[in-house]
């Protein structure tokens, strides 16, 4: 229970300051945004980095991938069956703080939290950046509110997982598309495919941000080069034959089938998670025909209202769920902000809280008693993801400047909430 406590004190103290900042109108400097930011992931990861209790693939996947890649082996062929798999760029990453943290002495346990860290911090002034607000005010805010939105925390600083690190990349695609820059928008969306391959959800926002075919053309093509790149780089640094490549790609692509601890699938198995590719044939297909339904409602939306749809659709029907999925959105969510946005926002950082701080500390037993009501519980986060959907076309602004009925935020803040 005391680590319970003390590792619940940042998550509490974010999500503590993030309401007081909405209910007082705070519009923090980003360099305020920033140092708040980087404190609350400082003690989450120091904290987390003192723990008994490490993630799996933290302690194990991520670090025997930086190894592998240390010693020239391919890590799509190394690591464990069931294991993290991902093209090499994120393995040359891991590499590299791996040395780093041998050279300054410092552990895997801190080195191995480090890049998400950093790219999470980077997303502070990307979310203020992309604000559908145009008050300086309200986008300061939300920049403030990614700084201490404690899942994001969770994820980051105390599970070291990728999310960080593939949306920070997809959201400056976004900006890149934005201001023009359609090639350099097309590399970084690239690296963030290869980062992970949900970061193809984040390739519609980026296209529907530039004015001309030719322009998207690019950024597709830039999205299938950079990855493929980094495939074919296994055989001059590991010395991979080229004709495994076709099985690289596939381990690279592949991942177990767990199921039953969200949603639909947690309905199926009692709130009970288990190993079945059952779940995974029924499940595939749901899934990609729901998100090409949500391709085409949202197709008149603005750029930061198709990216959210079709995160928040990807979460409400999938059949395999990690926590950290719950940061996927996050950005987007507080980019647009509207009614849905405080449910989501607090209602995802106690569900992932509860699972990251106090489940950890159970036995077997006690664990899978605990998921039972803990995945079942899933459904009310679904219920609030769903109410956070997005307008389907873009909003215009109350002409009275005033605030919307029934909202208690800004008139522009109220400006983009609401349901199809």
């Amino acid at each position: 229970m005391i680590h319970v406590l003390v590792m619940g004190l940042p998550l509490a103290g974010g999500l503590a300051l993030a309401l007081l900042a909405e209910r007082r109108r705070w519009a923090p400097p980003l360099a305020v945004a920033l140092a708040v930011g980087a404190v609350l992931r400082l003690v989450v990861m120091l904290i987390a980095a003192q723990d008994s209790w490490q993630p799996y693939d933290l302690a194990v996947d991520f670090r025997d991938t930086a190894d592998a890649v240390r010693d020239g082996r391919d890590p799509l062929f190394e690591l464990r069956e069931g294991g993290w798999h991902f093209l090499p760029f994120l393995a040359y990453l891991l590499a590299g703080v791996r040395e780093l943290g041998e050279l300054l002495g410092l552990s895997w346990e801190v080195t191995g939290r480090i890049l998400p860290v950093l790219a999470d911090l980077a997303l502070i002034p990307l979310v203020a950046r992309l604000s559908t607000d145009p008050s300086p005010e309200v986008r300061a805010r939300r920049g403030f509110l990614y700084a201490c939105a404690p899942v994001v925390l969770g994820v980051s600083a105390l599970h070291g997982q990728f999310g960080p690190i593939t949306l920070a990349l997809g959201v400056a695609a976004l900006l890149a598309a934005r201001n023009g820059r359609f090639h350099l928008a097309g590399v970084l969306i690239g690296l963030s495919v290869t980062s992970a391959n949900w970061s193809a959800l984040l390739l519609p926002g980026v296209l529907l941000a530039l004015p001309a075919m030719r322009q998207r053309i690019a950024v597709v093509v830039w999205t299938a080069v950079v990855p493929l790149a980094f495939l074919f780089s296994s055989i001059p640094v590991f010395g991979t034959p080229l004709d495994r490549m076709p099985e690289t790609l596939s381990a690279s692509l592949s991942a177990r089938p767990v199921a039953g601890d969200w949603g639909w699938t947690a309905i199926a198995t009692g709130g009970n998670q288990t190993v079945d590719a059952v779940y995974g044939t029924i499940g595939t297909p749901v899934l990609a025909l729901a998100l090409l339904g949500a391709l085409w409602w949202w197709r008149k939306a603005d750029p930061v209202s198709l990216t959210l749809a079709l995160l928040l659709v990807f979460l409400i029907v999938t059949y395999r769920f990690g926590a950290q999925y719950l940061a996927w959105p996050m950005p987007y969510l507080i980019m647009l902000w509207g009614r849905g946005t405080w449910p989501v926002y607090i209602g995802a950082s106690i569900w992932a809280a509860f699972g990251y701080v106090y489940m950890t500390r159970l036995d077997g037993a006690g664990w899978a008693d605990a998921h039972v009501w803990w995945a079942l519980s899933s459904l009310l986060i679904i219920a609030f993801l769903i109410r956070a959907l997005p307008a389907r076309e873009p909003d215009r602004p109350p002409v009275s400047g005033r605030p919307e009925s029934g909202d208690p935020g800004s008139a522009h803040e109220g400006a983009h909430s609401g349901v199809p």
